[in-house]
C-alpha cells in the first residue's frame, strides 16, 4: 500500500456537533483531504442521512465538495447513505462510489444521480495511500477506509464497525500489509462503561497513538475508552478537525 505525507479528517456531520454553530444529525460523514508528492487528494467518506445538516455543515466548514474525487459509503443503513444522491448531483458527473455489497435500490440511486458504483467485495486502493478494506463480514456487509500515513502507519475510518472492531482492524492490517495503526477514528457500535474499557485495553495494546469514537459509540464506552487512553483519547463531533502527519 502507498503512502501519503499527511491527511486532514474533517467531520461534517455527527451525532453530536463539536464546533459551536454546525448541527448534529445522527449519521456520520466525513471530508479526508490526503497529501503525497505536492497533490491534494479529497474523498467523502458516508454522507449521513440528512442532506440539509451535511450541506450546511460543509459551507460553514468552508469545504470545497467540487474537489471529491471519489465517496466511499461504509454500509447501506440511511444514516450512512441517506444524502447520498443530493450531493451526487453536486458533483462532477461519473464520480465513482465505492459500496461493500451489492444493493439493488442503492446501485440503481448512483446511477440515477449521475455517479458510478463500484462494489469493494475485495480491497482496492482507489487512490494513492487510500484503500478499502473490502467487504467485512459479521452483522451486516461493510468496508472501512484506510490511508497510510508516511512515517506514523494506518488511520482507519470506520462507519458504525458492525463486523466488530477487533475484526475490523485485523483486517486492516491484512490486506494494507501495515501492521501498525496509528489512528482508530468513527463508529465503533458499542455501549456500557465495562465494554468501552476493554476496547480501550485492546487499542492500548495495538499501541494506538490516536483513537476518536462517534457516532453509534455510546458515551459511557466513550468514557471507558477515554479512561484507558488517556490523551491519545480525541473528542469529535460535527467541525472536528484531525491532522496526522
Amino acid at each position: 500500500m502507498r503512502k501519503v505525507k499527511s491527511v486532514r479528517i474533517k467531520t461534517i456531520v455527527d451525532n453530536d456537533a463539536w464546533k459551536e454553530g454546525l448541527a448534529s444529525s445522527w449519521g456520520l460523514s466525513f471530508y479526508v483531504e490526503a497529501s503525497s508528492n505536492g497533490k491534494k487528494h479529497s474523498v467523502l467518506m458516508d454522507t449521513s442521512g440528512s442532506f440539509q445538516t451535511f450541506f450546511n455543515n460543509a459551507s460553514k466548514l468552508g469545504l470545497n465538495l467540487s474537489a471529491i474525487e471519489a465517496i466511499l459509503i461504509s454500509h447501506w443503513h440511511g444514516d450512512h447513505c441517506g444524502a447520498l444522491s443530493q450531493i451526487l448531483s453536486m458533483l462532477k458527473p461519473q464520480t465513482s462510489v465505492y459500496v461493500p455489497s451489492e444493493d439493488s435500490f442503492g446501485i440503481r440511486e448512483i446511477r440515477r444521480a449521475g455517479g458510478v458504483p463500484v462494489i469493494c467485495r475485495k480491497p482496492i486502493e482507489f487512490v494513492d495511500g487510500l484503500m478499502s478494506t473490502g467487504e467485512v463480514l459479521g452483522g451486516l456487509s461493510e468496508h472501512s477506509l484506510l490511508i497510510n500515513v508516511k512515517e506514523k502507519g494506518l488511520v482507519v475510518l470506520m462507519g458504525c464497525s458492525h463486523p466488530g472492531l477487533v475484526n475490523v482492524l485485523r483486517c486492516a492490517q491484512k490486506v494494507s500489509g501495515v501492521e501498525n495503526i496509528y489512528a482508530v477514528i468513527g463508529g465503533f457500535h458499542i455501549s456500557g462503561l465495562n465494554v468501552g474499557l476493554r476496547t480501550g485495553e485492546f487499542l492500548q495494546g495495538l499501541d494506538v497513538r490516536l483513537v476518536s469514537p462517534c457516532h453509534c459509540t455510546s458515551d459511557d464506552a466513550k468514557r471507558g475508552i477515554a479512561r484507558i487512553m488517556g490523551e491519545r483519547y480525541v473528542k469529535n463531533g460535527s467541525g472536528r478537525i484531525i491532522s496526522i502527519g
